[in-house]
Parts: structure tokens; sequence; C-alpha cells
């Protein structure tokens, strides 16, 4: 089973905490290591020997390559310049509205506070 882990750490700190991570494959790295070393004809199957290496090989390889592959990304966006987006056409347009809106709203409340008789009854202020 794998999971994904998401956090926050400071800009500078990013080195440091994948080489953490990343050192963390070191145990199954020996492991297959330790495997191979101590391996005696007496011990078992071969076969097993090998598949075992491999799936220990074949974990920390997985791993180190979406470790480098994170790395490589974080170095890009330190140096790639992110240009402004433009603004949706949709939210220049209900911007005008909403103004409007707050105007409205802040002209109601200014007459309440003045102790001012509105002159429509009826009117309602929309929110924004």
């Amino acid at each position: 089973m794998r999971a994904t882990i998401s956090f926050e750490t400071d800009v500078d700190q990013v080195e440091g905490t994948m080489a953490v991570v990343a050192c963390s494959e070191e145990h199954n790295l020996r492991a297959a290591a330790d495997i191979l070393s101590n391996y005696t004809v007496l011990d078992g199957s071969l076969l097993d020997a090998i598949t075992e290496v491999l799936r220990l090989l074949d974990m920390s390889s997985t791993q180190l390559h979406q470790y480098r592959s994170m790395l490589i990304s974080f170095e890009k966006a330190k140096y790639e310049t992110i240009s402004p987006q433009p603004a949706p056409v949709e939210n220049v347009v209900n911007m005008q509205d909403k103004l409007e809106a707050i105007k409205k709203f802040g002209d109601f409340v200014e007459r309440m506070n003045s102790g001012e008789e509105t002159e429509t009854p009826n009117e309602t202020v929309e929110p924004a």
C-alpha cells in the first residue's frame, strides 16, 4: 500500500528535508546488499533471494526517482518567472455591479446613521 504525504516547509529547508527523506531509502539498499553479501547455497532458494533483492531495489529506485522529480520541479520553479494571469472577463464585468451594490449599501447605512427617512422605502440593497 502507498500513501501521499503533503506538507509545507520553508524554501531554504527544502533540500535538507528532501535529503532526510531520500536517505531513508538506505535501509532498503542495505537490506538488499546484506542479502547478497550473506547468501550461501545453504540458505535456500537463490531465486527467492534475488527476487527479494530486486523488490527492495525497485522500491528504493521508485522513491528516489520521485524525489529527483520533485527536486527538479522545485529548482525550475525557483528560476522561472511566473507570468501574471489575465483576469476572467466575467469577474471584471461583475465587479462593476458589486461596487454599485456596495455604494448603495454604504449610502443606506449613512442615511440610517444620520436619521434620515429613506426616499424609497421599498428599495432593497443586494449583498455584494
